[in-house]
């Protein structure tokens, strides 16, 4: 959590996404990665992997476009397994893209959306990882650098648990 947030008492990502600017911006950062890596639970990686797919976002004519044909996952074998539960999934941009993209499209709570205030939460805690990671991102002109890696990790303080 940054210093305002704590100051404010806020997490980073209560009021994800803050504006439409800002989410065409990451949407525009996360197409132009080559790869990311997201290190998150098993549990959380097959939420994604069997959501994503199913997003649709509705155009001004009417029309619904599926934005699941840009999610495309790695294979099982590139998913890296590692202590705790933890997976760490590579992903191109566009994929990345897509994740960014459904966790925006979920959060409008209407009466004929399928997705529940428990799929909106993980979408903007996703998404604000996303975002978060993403202010890291600067083209690299061809550059070398480290690949950009998306914590989906948070944990509870010991001071927080209860005996």
């Amino acid at each position: 959590m940054g210093f305002i947030a704590k100051l404010l008492g806020k997490a980073p990502y209560s009021n994800w996404p803050a504006s439409y600017d800002r989410f065409r911006g990451d949407m525009a950062k996360a197409a132009g990665l080559g790869v990311a890596r997201i290190r998150c639970h098993r549990n959380t990686w097959a939420y994604l992997l069997e959501n994503v797919p199913k997003d649709s976002e509705t155009v001004i004519a009417g029309h619904e476009r599926g934005q699941g044909s840009a999610f495309r996952p790695p294979a099982q074998d590139e998913v890296s397994a590692e202590e705790d539960a933890m997976v760490t999934v590579p992903l191109s941009g566009t994929t990345l893209a897509a994740v960014l993209s459904w966790c925006r499209n979920i959060q409008p709570d209407t009466l004929s959306s399928p997705w529940t205030e428990l799929d909106r939460s993980i979408g903007r805690r996703v998404g604000a990882a996303i975002s978060q990671a993403l202010d890291n991102v600067i083209p690299s002109n061809g550059a070398d650098g480290p690949t950009a890696v998306i914590y989906l990790d948070d944990r509870v303080t010991a001071k927080d648990t209860t005996p």
